[in-house]
């Protein structure tokens, strides 16, 4: 398969500057920075509304460093724009970072980051928050927009806050230090995750049961947990650790059931109350694309670009020892061994991730002609479609100028199953 992985590497980077006229999925420009925020609501100190907390992670890798004697210094502006229901803007905090080290390593790595925090206070009420960041040497930014729902805490006996998810836990004597963890990916911490929350208690309650499950496809429960908190009246603080050992990679839904217990208050005896809470979280492999939610998919959409025998005696391995076979895989391929990134697999499954979105049909769309020749060879530099002639049966031609050839698909149904009619095997017999 080696002709068809340099073909396949060709035209991958070539596509990073042609422009396609139809069917165009553009790659993703590799020095835009990139954005993790996560949106947190807690109950104020004093007041009504909702206290929110805006956490922004930005890994080292993504923003560019300009080398100062022994230091390599970067600079980005970052802007927080509040919206309300209607996202009408409301209120806007811009301020620059700076970042400092002494090791080029740490400037490429994703595993080195800054994280910055504000907070506001605002009524209670649906909110839109857009989050961009502009890197002050390239000059390129980049934003992107969450949502959150802001409660009212005076109107409960009992509540909490939203859920943090937490990269570390720490101690210095009794005060615990935290780690945030923003981007919501818990793949660095094979022993599971520990969990933050508030918990407002104005019961007479002193225990609470905390329930925990974890949700993947069609809401069915693959982990479960229990613990018990003593709790104080008010505030108290709340950390749990989730066991989060050997889930394969995709992503979860961590969904928390909070029950008060034991009223020293008589009049509270009969009280039943259960607060429910939920976070996404995800679990990806360092360098591999968010949209490999499937390992045995993934190995069987590499069929393009490797030997069908391999690939089925990968997915026999174990799970440790299938995850280890396909980064070998992958490594194999990488035209950047020396980063962390594989941006060949990057575009691959980005490729597939788009012809499963615009070419399904009865079967998934990588398995369709279009999104074969698409994943191969990626966008067509023109598309001439006959959807109604009436002397002939729908079809399509997709032209690649850059490698002066065309493919001809025809709707044999008449239902949109388009079928590829030229010869493409010619580029594995080459191999063969």
């Amino acid at each position: 398969m080696n002709f068809l992985i340099k073909t396949f590497t060709f035209i991958c980077f070539i596509n990073f500057y042609l422009m396609a006229q139809v069917e165009t999925r553009k790659p993703a420009e590799l020095d835009i920075p990139n954005i993790y925020f996560d949106l947190l609501g807690f109950a104020p100190d004093s007041g009504s509304g909702s206290r929110l907390d805006v956490y922004i992670q930005i890994p080292y890798e993504n923003i560019f460093f300009l080398k100062e004697g022994p230091t390599f210094t970067a600079s980005y502006e970052l802007t927080i724009s509040l919206l309300d229901s209607n996202k009408k803007l409301i209120k806007e905090k811009l301020w620059n970072e700076t970042v400092k080290t002494e090791f080029y390593e740490e400037t490429i790595s994703p595993k080195h980051y800054k994280i910055s925090q504000q907070s506001f206070l605002l009524p209670s009420g649906k909110y839109f928050i857009r989050v961009q960041i502009r890197d002050n040497q390239t000059k390129k930014s980049i934003s992107a927009t969450k949502s959150i729902e802001l409660r009212n805490y005076n109107d409960s006996k009992f509540s909490a806050s939203d859920m943090m998810i937490l990269n570390k836990l720490t101690y210095e004597g009794e005060k615990k230090i935290i780690s945030p963890n923003i981007s919501g990916n818990v793949v660095d911490l094979p022993g599971g995750f520990y969990v933050f929350l508030e918990v407002y208690n104005y019961l007479s309650a002193d225990t609470l049961q905390l329930d925990y499950e974890i949700f993947k496809d069609e809401r069915k429960v693959i982990r479960s947990g229990t613990s018990i908190h003593p709790l104080q009246t008010t505030k108290n603080a709340i950390f749990f650790k989730v066991n989060s050992n050997e889930l394969p990679i995709g992503e979860y839904i961590l969904n928390v059931i909070l029950s008060p217990k034991n009223f020293s208050n008589s009049t509270d005896e009969n009280f039943r109350f259960k607060y429910s809470l939920a976070k996404p979280f995800s679990i990806h492999w360092r360098g591999m694309p968010t949209s490999i939610v499937d390992l045995d998919a993934a190995i069987d959409q590499m069929i393009y670009i490797e030997d069908a025998a391999e690939l089925k005696r990968i997915k026999s391995l174990p799970l440790n020892e299938k995850v280890a076979a396909f980064k070998e895989l992958w490594k194999k391929k990488d035209p950047t061994p020396n980063t962390e990134r594989n941006e060949l697999m990057e575009e691959y499954y980005s490729r597939v991730e788009y012809a499963n979105k615009n070419f399904k049909h009865y079967i998934d769309g990588w398995k369709t002609d279009m999104g074969m020749v698409f994943i191969i060879f990626g966008s067509p530099n023109n598309v001439d479609r006959h959807p109604f002639d009436i002397d002939s049966k729908p079809y399509e031609v997709w032209y690649y100028y850059q490698l002066n050839r065309q493919f001809v698909f025809v709707d044999e149904s008449g239902f949109g199953d388009y079928k590829l009619v030229t010869p493409i095997w010619d580029i594995w017999q080459r191999t063969r």
